[in-house]
């Protein structure tokens, strides 16, 4: 038993040791690039790998949250918007962003009429074209099917401060896009840093591996340095 934990405790040296005396810069730093602490680890860091590790999975949890709750608040907005202004379900965002600017389809086609009216019918506008005038309106107005009118202030408010906050989660997923970006330069220079470190020491003090001699039932130690 006393002889089995030796050996194993051996190997364990073997393995760590040899890691060690093989270490890639390149390897290291696409393993840190692919997941941060990665690097680390494999270079030995052990408490600076937890460290990107913890915080990896830190940044994993915030996005998938401020995401679960980024569709949370579409859903909210949308039944609210329905409630109260007769917003059909589902409808494309360019309409829920339309809906958010006019407290209802009137007042939106009105800003249409006077619009296409100062720029195509006005004698003195430079682009005239009654046809065009017709086409414009065609295009823009809101058709009936599609009315919506938020009934009082209130309610318009309450839509766009419901919008604001879905917007502000948005934002804040992306702020954890950016956090995990970080966290991997970070890691990728540290690995890159310590790697550089580790070769240095190994060609000045150099290498020692330890490595099993299974024929003589023993080992093989071997101390390598450059002058």
């Amino acid at each position: 038993m006393r002889k089995l934990f030796i050996l194993l405790i051996l190997i364990i040296l073997t393995v760590n040791i040899s890691a060690q005396n093989k270490i890639s810069i390149p390897k290291a730093v696409l393993m840190s690039a692919a997941v941060p602490g990665l690097g680390e680890l494999y270079t030995k860091q052990y408490s600076k790998a937890g460290i990107f590790f913890c915080t990896e999975m830190l940044i994993i949890y915030s996005y998938l949250r401020f995401d679960a709750q980024t569709q949370w608040a579409i859903n909210s907005y949308e039944q609210f918007a329905y409630s109260k202004a007769g917003v059909p379900l589902n409808s494309s965002s360019n309409y829920y962003q339309l809906i958010q600017n006019f407290s209802s389809s009137d007042q939106y086609n009105e800003s249409v009429y006077l619009f296409a009216r100062n720029i195509y019918l006005s004698a003195n506008s430079p682009y005239y074209d009654p046809e065009t005038y017709e086409e414009y309106l065609a295009n823009h107005l809101i058709p009936l099917d599609q009315e919506w009118d938020w009934q009082n202030n209130a309610n318009w408010m309450e839509y766009r401060d419901q919008r604001g906050e879905k917007q502000d989660l948005e934002i804040y997923s992306k702020f954890t896009i950016a956090a995990a970006l970080i966290n991997r330069i970070v890691s990728v220079l540290d690995t890159f840093i310590s790697s550089k470190k580790i070769l240095r020491d190994q060609r000045k003090y150099g290498q020692l591996s330890v490595l099993p001699d299974w024929k003589q039932k023993g080992f093989i130690i071997n101390y390598e340095i450059k002058f």
